[in-house]
């Protein structure tokens, strides 16, 4: 996909939000990003409070407070990690802030299946996957699903 970074948001991505129980061997699948040569930072709109120790823990470089989906986050992780924004590649669960905070700056938005534990927000999230479930049935008709796989 032309990536040279990546850009990891945590809850219900790498975490279940507002929780610090991680998913299965997450802290494998960053080595292994690590070890492929691309450098990682976490982007979330979560306050350095709960961004800070999540990333030290991982031991990433983070962008708190990242505003999505306003791309000021995206652009600042990218910089920090001397690419192009073009080849940064946004991991996240949501359309409405991941996705669309890379579709606005050029990055490329890679969206991943939100973690299915349960929310601190039920009601919010039970809104949010209404408002996404259109929107994501007409990219499944159009593209299938998992569209980059090989």
């Amino acid at each position: 996909m032309g990536a040279k970074a990546v850009g990891l948001d945590i809850d219900n991505t790498l975490a279940p939000d507002g929780t610090l129980k991680f998913i299965d061997g997450a802290q494998e699948w960053i080595d292994s990003i690590r070890a492929a040569g691309f450098p990682i930072t976490i982007i979330s709109n979560g306050t350095i409070f709960r961004v800070g120790p999540i990333a030290k823990k991982f031991g990433l470089p983070f962008v708190s407070l990242s505003m999505k989906p306003y791309a000021n986050g995206l652009h600042r992780a990218a910089r920090r990690m001397h690419v192009d924004i073009r080849e940064l590649a946004m991991l996240g669960d949501q359309l409405f802030s991941d996705v669309k905070a890379a579709n606005r700056c050029g990055a490329i938005a890679v969206r991943i299946d939100p973690i299915p534990m349960k929310s601190l927000y039920p009601h919010y999230y039970a809104w949010k996957e209404k408002r996404e479930e259109p929107i994501l049935a007409e990219f499944e008709k159009m593209h299938g699903y998992g569209v980059y796989d090989d």
